[in-house]
C-alpha cells in the first residue's frame, strides 16, 4: 500500500486561494466594469485598420499560445474536479458572452470593449458557479 503523496506547490496554491473566492472576486470585478464602463465612457481611439489586423493577430497568438501552455500546466498540477469546474465554465462562458452580444447587437448595436470582457468574466464566474452547485454531471 502506498502513502498519499503530499499536495504539491500548485496544489496547495490553489487550496489556499480556492477557486471559489477567484470567481466570486471576477464576477464582483466584471459587474464593477458594467457600471464604470456605461457610467464614464472613454474616447474611442483610432488605429489604422491594418495595424490593428496585424497587432490583434499577433497578439491573439502569442497570448493563446501562453494560454494553451499555462491550461497544460493546470491539468497536470491540479486536481481534476477543480479543472473541469474552470473548464465548463469557460465553455458556458463563452457561449453565453457570444449569445449576449449577437441579441444585443440585433437589439441595440455593437457591444465594445470592457462591456464584452466584463459579460465574459460575469458569465464565467457564473457557469463556475453553476458547476460547483449542482456537479459536474449536472
Amino acid at each position: 500500500m502506498s502513502e498519499p503523496s503530499t499536495p504539491n506547490l500548485w496544489q496547495r496554491t490553489y487550496r489556499a486561494i480556492r477557486p471559489d473566492w477567484v470567481f466570486g472576486f471576477l464576477l464582483l470585478v466584471s459587474i464593477t466594469m458594467l457600471i464604470a464602463e456605461n457610467l464614464d465612457p472613454e474616447p474611442v481611439i483610432a488605429v489604422d485598420p491594418l495595424m490593428k489586423i496585424l497587432a490583434l493577430s499577433g497578439l491573439t497568438l502569442v497570448i493563446a499560445f501562453i494560454a494553451t501552455y499555462a491550461a497544460a500546466m493546470d491539468r497536470r498540477k491540479v486536481e481534476d474536479y477543480y479543472f473541469q469546474l474552470m473548464t465548463n465554465g469557460a465553455i458556458v462562458g463563452i457561449i453565453t458572452t457570444l449569445f449576449v452580444n449577437l441579441a444585443w447587437d440585433l437589439l441595440y448595436g455593437p457591444l465594445m470593449g470592457d462591456d464584452l470582457i466584463a459579460i465574459m468574466l460575469a458569465s464565467w464566474s457564473l457557469g463556475y458557479f453553476f458547476y460547483r452547485i449542482r456537479g459536474l454531471n449536472a
